[in-house]
């Protein structure tokens, strides 16, 4: 860890790795991290090609890429929730400690966590290989797909919420609602949640599409929800905040703000943050509803923020990113981009990225806002970032996903649409799935 600088929980995920390529045993592994049994051997894993090496190195022996550049992130804080396969049956629930296993526990939603981080603890897409499937529908899909139980769930502004096999891209079930959806689905306990612009949101079964219940608000729901234990948190047009219980649909409590509520909600320690376009973050009480601070711009704030070691960052209309202190609100630091931004940052590997309506895109210092780099695209990015094993996934209006080295900046590789891409990609396994405005959801490998 001190060698590379890199953080507890992708040490964590470097180990699992090793032990499922079984270039590490279990109980190998067990001795090193309870300081038993003497030093294992080191096994070099290059993350730009996948060579090995049996001794530890700084530089890729194959390709040349150098390694030893990861930036610290979160040492001790407890690993999120994450989209998650269907053959794993062990549940994370924001960021409370395990439960005993039980059926049906699987949690996914927008940007991977509560803490809406876009960090996917997944292997990804190091090198495109194919397209392993396109669903067509019948309108845009700017909605983030979510994963779980082996299907992918998803809406599409043709007014249908789909879920479809994750391995092949056949359909499983579709519902028909009203309105269009771009609220990206969160799925938690065997069911779907997602709102739509008929101004109802909607709890599905996830094996069947069977809705359980549904909450009628005063209009358009486009904010994605948050689940942590048996709540439900999402904005509506109509300005609020809801709380509903996850069972029954009950409303437990509603926040008023002083615009719509796009903003996707993110929660940590009890708070509740999220913006609208008053201009304003709110930070309230996650139990009562009751508002302990507000933030307040020079623009709508439309995007979900991120929540890392005790810190808020947002974007705003008014082309800047803020940090904040979660507990106070406080500014700590802001970065004006030069554009308007609406998609929600990223936040890892000691970077914060976003990109912005110039095309550009960015990464910088979490802990001071200063750039690390930028790159170009060829439009406006409001598709929010997805970080995956040193890599950074977004879409553009250019009409491609693109895929970056998260500290270099560096293109891996991109995807072309016959539409621009605006929704949020998703990290699973060893696949990348997202929609575009050609009316396709697609799966990469």
């Amino acid at each position: 860890m001190e060698k590379y600088q890199i953080s507890g929980r992708e040490l964590v995920f470097l180990l699992r790795q090793l032990a499922q390529s079984k270039l590490m045993g279990v109980d190998e592994i067990k001795s090193m991290l309870s300081g038993k049994g003497g030093r294992p051997p080191s096994v070099f894993e290059c993350p730009e090609c996948g060579a090995t090496d049996s001794e530890d190195l700084d530089q890729c022996p194959k390709c040349g890429a150098i390694v030893a550049k990861v930036q610290t992130e979160t040492e001790d804080r407890p690993r999120p929730a994450i989209a998650r396969s269907a053959r794993e049956k062990d549940e994370v629930v924001g960021v409370q400690a395990r439960p005993p296993r039980q059926e049906g526990a699987i949690v996914a939603m927008f940007r991977a966590n509560v803490q809406r981080t876009g960090w996917f603890d997944a292997v990804g897409v190091r090198q495109f290989s194919e397209l392993k499937w396109k669903f067509p529908t019948q309108g845009w899909v700017s909605s983030s797909p979510a994963v779980a139980y082996g299907s992918v769930f998803f809406g599409s502004w043709d007014g249908t919420l789909y879920a479809v096999k994750a391995d092949t891209g056949v359909e499983v079930w579709k519902y028909s609602t009203s309105g269009p959806i771009s609220s990206s689905p969160a799925v938690a306990d065997s069911k779907v949640y997602t709102g739509a612009s008929d101004g109802k949101f909607y709890a599905f079964d996830a094996g069947t599409g069977q809705p359980k219940w549904m909450v009628k608000t005063e209009g358009p729901v486009t904010s994605s929800a948050a689940i942590l234990q048996q709540t439900i948190y999402f904005g509506g047009s109509d300005g609020s905040l809801y709380a509903i219980d996850s069972g029954i649909g009950r409303t437990k409590w509603r926040f008023k703000a002083g615009g719509l509520v796009s903003s996707s909600p993110a929660i940590e320690a009890g708070l509740v943050c999220f913006g609208s376009y008053d201009q304003s973050l709110y930070g309230v009480d996650g139990a009562t509803g009751k508002q302990r601070w507000a933030f307040r711009t020079s623009g709508p704030v439309s995007a979900a923020p991120a929540i890392v070691d005790g810190m808020v960052y947002l974007a705003s209309w008014d082309g800047n990113i803020y940090a904040l202190d979660l507990e106070t609100g406080q500014e700590k630091w802001r970065l004006e981009s030069g554009s308007k931004i609406t998609c929600s940052p990223a936040v890892g590997y000691g970077k914060v990225f976003f990109g912005n309506w110039d095309g550009k895109f960015f990464a910088v210092e979490m802990k001071t806002g200063q750039e690390n780099w930028r790159a170009q695209t060829e439009g406006p990015v409001s598709s929010s970032p997805a970080l995956a094993y040193f890599s950074v996934y977004f879409g553009s209006g250019d009409r491609s996903l693109h895929v970056m080295d998260c500290n270099s900046g560096k293109e891996k590789w991109s995807f072309k649409t016959e539409g621009a891409v605006n929704s949020s990609p998703v990290v699973c396994d060893d696949a990348v799935y997202f929609g575009s405005d050609d009316g396709n959801v697609y799966a990469l490998s």
